[in-house]
C-alpha cells in the first residue's frame, strides 16, 4: 500500500512537470502577443526561412563586395569606350629664360658703286627675338583611326569582364542563400535533438522516481542495480540536453552571421519543418541544367572568349597605328616684337599619323603564343569544373535518393519505437518488465526519430546544394 501511494505521488508530480515544461512555448507566445511593452531587453526574433534569405540577401557583405566589384567592370568597359572618341588636350605654362633670346646679323660688306665709292661695312648687330617671359598654351587633338584591332579588343573583353562580373554577383546570391540555407537546416535539426533530448531526459526523470519509488516501498521487482541503471540513464539524457541546447545556440548564432545581423542580435526559428521540394526531374536533365546555368562554369566559358579577344589584341601588333591628329597653339611675349608678332602668335595645324612596328624582337609574336596557351589552360579549366558539377549533380542526386527512402522507413520506424516504448513504460508500472527494458525501449525510440531527423536534414540539404550547383533556385 505504500509503495502504491508513493508510486501515485511520483507520477502525479511527473505529470505535472510535463505539463508545465509542454505549456511554456504557449505562455511565451501570450507573452509576446501582450506586446513589446513586457519583452526583455534580449528578446529574440523569429525568421522563417524565405524571411531570413530576404534579411541576407540585404545585409550580407559578400553580395555587397560582388556588386562593387560589378560597378568596377561597368566603369573599366566605359574607359574601354572612351578610346572611340577623340581627346583633347589643353596645355599651359610659363616661361622665363635667363636673358633676352637675341640674334646676331653678322658683319657684311656692301659695295655700292663700284669704282666709284670705296665699299660700306655693316658691322654685325644683336636683334631681340623673345623676351625673357613667355607664356605658352596649346591645344591638342588626335583621333586614332586605325589600331589593327587593338582598341575593339580591348573593348570585348571589358564587356566580358561586365558579364563576368554579372555572374559573380549571381554566384554571390547563390552562396548567400546556400549558407543561410545550410545554417537554417542545421538550427532546425538541433533544435529537433534538443526537443527529442527533452523529452528523453523527461523520460528517464519518470523512471528514475517510479524505480525510486518501488526501491523505498520495498518491491521485488526492482534492486539497487535498477535504480543505479535509472539514475546514470537520467544524467547522461540530462547531460546530452545541456550539450545540445549549446549546439542549437552555435548553429543560431551561424545563422544570424550569415544574414549580416549584428553579433548581439537574438533569433529564433519561426518554422518547424523543412521547405523540401523533390526534383521533378531525371538525373540528365539536372546534370544539363546545371551545365548551363551553374554560374561558375558560365564564368570559365566567359573567361575563354575573354582570352579570345586578348590573342586578337596581342595580333595588333603586326598592323600599324594611324591616327589623326592636330593642335592649336599660341603664345605671349614682354618683347612685344621680334618673334611675338601678329603672325607667330596664333597657329594651328592638321595631319595624319603612322606607327608600325618593324622590329621588336619577336615581342607580338610571342604576346599571341602567350594568350593563345592562356586561352587553352582556361578552355581546360571550363572543361574541368563542367566534370566536377556533373559529378557533384550525380553524388548529390545518389544521396538525395537515399535520405527520401530513409525518411519514408524511418517514419514507420518511429510510430513502432514510440509504441514499443509506451507498451514497455507501462508493462513496467505493473511490474511486467525490469527496468533495464524500459531504458533500452527509450533509447530505441530516441535512436529511431534522431535518424528521421538526420534524414528529414540531409535530404533537404541535398536538395539544397542541388540548387545551388544548378544556378537557380527551382528544378521543376
Amino acid at each position: 500500500m505504500t509503495t502504491e501511494l508513493h508510486l501515485s505521488r511520483v507520477l502525479c508530480h511527473a505529470r505535472f512537470s510535463y505539463y508545465k515544461v509542454r505549456q511554456l512555448p504557449s505562455f511565451i507566445i501570450l507573452v509576446l502577443s501582450l506586446g513589446p511593452g513586457l519583452l526583455a531587453a534580449g528578446e529574440r526574433i523569429a525568421y522563417d526561412l524565405d524571411s531570413a534569405i530576404a534579411v541576407a540577401l540585404e545585409n550580407n557583405r559578400l553580395r555587397t563586395i560582388s556588386q562593387q566589384s560589378m560597378a568596377i567592370a561597368e566603369a573599366q568597359y566605359k574607359q574601354a569606350v572612351s578610346s572611340y572618341w577623340p581627346s583633347l588636350n589643353l596645355s599651359v605654362g610659363f616661361q622665363r629664360r635667363d636673358e633676352t633670346a637675341t640674334f646676331e646679323y653678322p658683319e657684311q660688306t656692301f659695295d655700292l658703286a663700284p669704282g666709284l665709292l670705296p665699299p660700306v661695312s655693316v658691322p654685325p648687330q644683336d636683334i631681340d627675338l623673345l623676351g625673357r617671359d613667355t607664356s605658352l598654351y596649346s591645344l591638342e587633338m588626335t583621333y586614332p583611326l586605325y589600331t589593327g584591332g587593338k582598341r575593339s579588343s580591348l573593348m570585348e573583353q571589358a564587356k566580358i569582364g561586365v558579364d563576368i562580373a554579372a555572374k559573380e554577383v549571381r554566384r554571390t546570391d547563390l552562396q548567400v542563400i546556400q549558407d543561410v540555407k545550410r545554417y537554417y537546416y542545421a538550427a532546425l535539426y538541433t533544435r529537433q535533438l534538443l526537443e527529442l533530448a527533452d523529452d528523453i531526459t523527461l523520460s528517464f526523470e519518470v523512471l528514475r522516481d517510479i524505480t525510486q519509488a518501488f526501491f523505498e516501498g520495498g518491491s521485488n521487482s526492482v534492486d539497487k542495480l535498477d535504480l543505479l541503471q535509472s539514475k546514470l540513464a537520467y544524467t547522461m539524457a540530462a547531460s546530452t540536453l545541456a550539450e545540445l541546447k549549446s549546439k542549437h545556440e552555435a548553429a543560431l548564432s551561424a545563422l544570424s552571421f550569415a544574414m549580416g545581423l549584428d553579433w548581439r542580435d537574438q533569433i529564433e526559428l519561426g518554422s518547424h519543418g523543412y521547405p523540401v521540394h523533390f526534383a521533378s526531374k531525371n538525373l540528365d536533365q539536372l546534370i544539363e541544367q546545371a551545365l548551363e546555368f551553374n554560374p561558375e562554369v558560365e564564368k570559365l566559358t566567359l573567361v575563354v572568349d575573354a582570352y579570345e579577344a586578348k590573342i586578337d589584341e596581342a595580333k595588333s601588333g603586326y598592323y600599324p597605328t594611324l591616327a589623326l591628329v592636330g593642335s592649336y597653339d599660341g603664345f605671349n611675349n614682354d618683347l612685344n616684337g621680334g618673334l611675338d608678332n601678329e603672325v607667330n602668335r596664333r597657329s594651328w595645324k592638321i595631319g595624319i599619323g603612322m606607327r608600325i612596328n618593324l622590329f621588336e624582337g619577336g615581342l607580338t609574336k610571342h604576346k599571341v603564343s602567350s594568350a593563345k596557351i592562356e586561352r587553352e589552360k582556361m578552355e581546360q579549366q571550363r572543361l574541368l569544373a563542367s566534370d566536377a558539377v556533373a559529378t557533384q549533380v550525380k553524388s548529390l542526386f545518389l544521396q538525395t535518393k537515399a535520405a527520401q527512402e530513409q525518411v519514408k522507413f524511418t517514419e514507420q520506424a518511429v510510430a513502432t519505437s514510440r509504441e514499443n516504448r509506451d507498451l514497455t513504460s507501462r508493462a513496467y508500472q505493473t511490474g511486467a518488465v525490469e527496468t533495464q527494458k524500459v531504458i533500452e525501449a527509450n533509447l530505441f525510440d530516441a535512436m529511431v526519430r534522431a535518424n528521421h531527423y538526420r534524414a528529414m536534414h540531409d535530404q533537404a540539404l541535398h536538395l539544397a546544394e542541388i540548387s545551388y550547383l544548378l544556378g537557380r533556385e527551382t528544378m521543376n
